[in-house]
Formats: structure tokens, C-alpha cells, sequence
């Protein structure tokens, strides 16, 4: 394995950042009015909605998309020079992707509200009803888009209590962030759960990878930086 230059631990960080404009794009975004008394009507919903929330939402979770895919491209990257062999390496990086494309429709559908809606640039062109059937499907989309992510976590479970090429404690959280979504569509059927939790879990296990990976390039540089001392102080 080569020696790592000194900005090769930097590429999780981008998955950290994916975590949070996730976050951002659908959980604190979400927009889900609700009445303690009645059931609202179509036309209630509707008139309650928040456009700018939508807006806001679909351009931190298209981001969310390009930070997600500059992680898959690192994680690539170094996987092949680190396990190239590696079958779990491998499903790591195809369930990020999987969630990637996924995250485009997720959070794409949240674009079309924010210009639907009254004030967007596209106001009037839909019916009060299609406009409740795009929110509908905004109730689960871009939490089911994490699904991908959740499958990565229970790749890298994998790749870090079996094959070992990761500290221990990733390999454990991961499994945990596998076994609780699982474990809620298992039992009620709940599609969207990993939307909740594994934004987190890619937030805490990428800051996690670059602090390894930094750890890693500094050992490497003192060791070289030694082997070159030994060289220069050694006789002709």
C-alpha cells in the first residue's frame, strides 16, 4: 500500500456533509401540518403547506446527492488500494450509489412543490389535488432514498468485524444502524425509517473514517520522514 498524500483523509468528510444536508433536505424541511381535532380536508393541507420549505429542501438534498458521490468516489479509491479484493468494499460503494440516484427523485419531487405551490414559478398549473398527491409521495420518498445507505452500513459491518480493514467500533455502529431500520420494516412494515437515522450514522462514521485515515497519513509521514533521516545519517 502507498504512501498516502497528505489530503487523502479528507475525502469522508464529504460523506459527514452529505449526513447533515440530508438532514437538512427532508427531516428538518419536512413540512407535515396536522390538526389536534379534525382531519384536514385536501384543500387544507394544500393552503397549509410552506413552499419555501420544499425550496430549501430540495436544493440541501440535491447538495446532499454530490457530496454523496465525491464520498463513493473516496471510498472507491481507497478501497481498491486498500482491499481491492474486497466483496464488501465493493457493496459499499454500489449502495451508496443506489441511494444517490434514488436521493435525485427523493428530493426532486420536493423541486416540484416549490414551484407548484402559491408563489412558485410554475403557480396554478396543477389542481389543488395533484398537488396533494405530490405531497403524499413526499411523505416517505426521500426517507426510503437512504435505504441504499443503510445496505452500505451492513457492507461495512462486514468489511470491519469480519475482513478487519476498519476499527472495530465502526463495524459495531454500523451494525446497529442496519438492525434498527430493518428491524422497524420487519415488524411494521415502516419503509422510511432509515431516512431517520442512518443520515447520522454516515455524519459519525465518516468524521469517524477521516480521523482514522488522518491518524494513518501521520504515522506513514513519520515514518518516511525517519527512513529519510536514517539515509542522509548513514556514511557513503
Amino acid at each position: 500500500m502507498g504512501t498516502r498524500t497528505g489530503t487523502q483523509w479528507q475525502w469522508p468528510l464529504w460523506g459527514a456533509a452529505a449526513g447533515v444536508l440530508g438532514y437538512i433536505g427532508h427531516l428538518i424541511t419536512d413540512d407535515n401540518p396536522v390538526s389536534n381535532d379534525r382531519r384536514l380536508s385536501v384543500e387544507e393541507v394544500v393552503a397549509s403547506l410552506d413552499r419555501e420549505q420544499f425550496h430549501v429542501g430540495v436544493v440541501a438534498g440535491i447538495l446532499a446527492v454530490f457530496c454523496l458521490l465525491v464520498f463513493t468516489a473516496g471510498w472507491r479509491r481507497w478501497a481498491n488500494r486498500q482491499a481491492k479484493e474486497s466483496l464488501a468494499a465493493s457493496v459499499v460503494a454500489l449502495a451508496m450509489t443506489a441511494s444517490a440516484g434514488a436521493m435525485i427523485l427523493g428530493y426532486g419531487f420536493k423541486g416540484a412543490l416549490a414551484v407548484y405551490l402559491p408563489g412558485g414559478m410554475d403557480d396554478g398549473s396543477h389542481t389543488v389535488d395533484g398537488l396533494y398527491s405530490l405531497f403524499m409521495f413526499l411523505d416517505f420518498a426521500p426517507y426510503i432514498a437512504w435505504y441504499g445507505v443503510a445496505m452500505a452500513a451492513a457492507a461495512m459491518t462486514w468489511f470491519s468485524l469480519k475482513e478487519r480493514q476498519l476499527p472495530v467500533w465502526i463495524g459495531v455502529l454500523s451494525a446497529i444502524f442496519v438492525i434498527v431500520p430493518f428491524g422497524f420494516l420487519v415488524a411494521t412494515g415502516l419503509p422510511g425509517f432509515p431516512g431517520v437515522v442512518d443520515p447520522l450514522w454516515l455524519i459519525v462514521t465518516s468524521s469517524g473514517l477521516a480521523w482514522t485515515l488522518r491518524g494513518q497519513t501521520a504515522n506513514e509521514t513519520r515514518t518516511a520522514r525517519q527512513a529519510i533521516g536514517t539515509e542522509v545519517a548513514s556514511p557513503a
